[in-house]
């Protein structure tokens, strides 16, 4: 373990913050205090609840304000951080104020890592404005170190179909895939689920695909294969980038970090199944996390998941 480990390591997390459940940065300062991270947060919006209830209250961080709070951690000297996360933002406004300074922090202080989880949708649904999409492409990917789009996020940054094509490459096409994000900036890229059924794979599993830039034109290319669970959750994506961050600062290999993060995200799955209250009308999106009640899963951290390395793509 580095040098790190001996004192604090310090993060800032952007994303949503809700009062009711764990979306966002309720999932993130959780999980990253329990492996002892000081945890800055700022709130992109604060809702009553997640979006997929009947009603919705709250506001939306503007524009103006980012900048404010931005400029009050600069004037007072306290935007000294080890690691950056980002999840959802909404607009492409707001995403270009964080690109800003993100760039600045970076500049101020290069040992940072930020890790972008590129929140636009899921499952052919926009979460943001279209807005937000140039940005990432433009300003946000070329900052980041580790990003965690999923399959549909991906399609979009690289406007290419991603799955779903009956081709006998279609292995190939997703590592050309990562490939093409790499070149964009990120040194370490995840897709946290693929279908394994659109890919020739069992229904019944799930696929993480990864990829590591060690050097130019060399990469190191790895999937995990975990059973997909026949339900619906809320906040699986930001407690997976808030694990891949904590892990990838403890174990600086993203192969570790990718087992712990879809290991602990699955049991905390199983866990809130067991423990799962009947869904209410008003709510459409399936089961809030049970992070609570997952601390001891959280910090035990067993590993049950394996990383498998791609040779055809490592050389």
């Amino acid at each position: 373990m580095s040098n790190k480990s001996h004192r604090i390591p310090r993060a800032l997390s952007i994303q949503s913050h809700v009062v009711y459940g764990y979306v966002g940065n309720k999932c993130a300062a959780f999980i990253l205090q329990l492996y002892g991270f000081d945890v800055d947060l700022i709130n992109s919006v604060h809702f009553s609840n997640h979006t997929g209830y009947k009603t919705v209250k709250g506001s939306r961080l503007s524009v103006d304000e980012l900048r404010n709070i931005f400029q009050g951690l600069l004037t007072n000297n306290l935007l000294e951080y080890d690691y950056i996360l980002t999840g959802y933002m909404g607009s492409g406004e707001l995403l270009h104020v964080v690109a800003e300074y993100i760039q600045l922090i970076k500049s101020k202080f290069p040992h940072v890592k930020y890790v972008c989880d590129p929140v636009i949708g899921d499952n052919n649904k926009l979460y943001v404005d279209r807005t937000c999409i140039d940005v990432y492409k433009n300003e946000i990917l070329p900052l980041a170190d580790i990003i965690t789009p999923n399959d549909f996020e991906v399609e979009l940054l690289i406007e290419k179909q991603l799955i779903g094509i009956q081709n006998d490459n279609q292995d190939d096409i997703i590592w050309q895939s990562l490939r093409c994000l790499h070149n964009m900036g990120p040194s370490h890229i995840i897709i946290s689920s693929l279908s394994a059924d659109k890919i020739g794979g069992n229904r019944n599993m799930l696929q993480l695909r990864a990829s590591s830039k060690l050097a130019d034109n060399q990469y190191q290319t790895f999937r995990i294969d975990f059973p997909r669970l026949e339900s619906s959750f809320t906040g699986t994506g930001d407690s997976f980038s808030a694990l891949i961050l904590a892990w990838f600062h403890k174990e600086n290999n993203l192969i570790c970090a990718c087992e712990k993060a879809i290991s602990i995200i699955h049991q905390i799955l199983l866990k809130t199944l067991e423990l799962a209250k009947p869904i209410s009308i008003h709510n459409t999106c399936g089961n809030e996390l049970c992070l609570v009640e997952s601390k001891t899963i959280i910090e035990s951290a067993k590993t049950i998941f394996y990383a498998v390395l791609n040779e055809k793509c490592n050389s």
